[in-house]
């Protein structure tokens, strides 16, 4: 059996770095405590970083460019990241169950690669395939294709999506998933 995993909301807890990213530049902006919400509801609000990065500096009138303000989250993300509760253990019993396991991301490699590391679901995979280094973005169902394909797994074989995002994650996996959202 196969697993198609998405990373940020379902194995580890991006909302949680994110705030604390949000706490930190916050703090070092000097900013009040109701730009601490706008954030958050930009972040809610806009998923491309760059635009949101974008609209950050145009809204707090940052010294820094949207692009400066989007490589310092790239550098802190990864070292904020830490897996939900019960990942790591149920990932173990996947694989000690003879599941393959493969992590299907939007994303930048450096980043999504560095989650992985830093809580220690990487060593728990067969495979990564991460949106930046193939040109392709879920929802597009190639990426799923090319995460089989990796691992040399017939796209008629049973496999099983799981997401935090019915659009993006789980409907998107094929005609061959079984598809599962939480």
């Amino acid at each position: 059996m196969l697993a198609l995993l998405d990373l940020d909301g379902t194995l580890v807890d991006r909302d949680a770095g994110f705030d604390l990213w949000t706490r930190r530049f916050v703090e070092n902006e000097r900013l009040d405590a109701q730009a601490l919400g706008w954030l958050k509801e930009a972040d809610r609000a806009v998923k491309e970083r760059g635009r949101f990065f974008a609209l950050v500096r145009e809204h707090f009138g940052t010294s820094r460019d949207a692009d400066g303000l989007w490589d310092d989250y790239r550098a802190q993300m990864p070292l904020l990241t830490v897996a939900l509760p019960g990942v790591i253990n149920a990932l173990a019993d996947l694989r000690a169950g003879g599941w393959r396991l493969v992590v299907v991301s939007n994303g930048r490699v450096d980043n999504q690669l560095g989650k992985l590391r830093r809580t220690g679901i990487l060593d728990l995979l067969d495979g990564c395939c991460v949106s930046e280094e193939i040109g392709i973005r879920k929802p597009d169902p190639a990426i799923f294709t090319i995460a089989r394909e990796r691992l040399g797994v017939l796209s008629s074989a049973p496999s099983w999506v799981v997401g935090d995002d019915p659009e993006l994650d789980v409907a998107v996996g094929g005609p061959a998933d079984s598809a599962r959202s939480g």
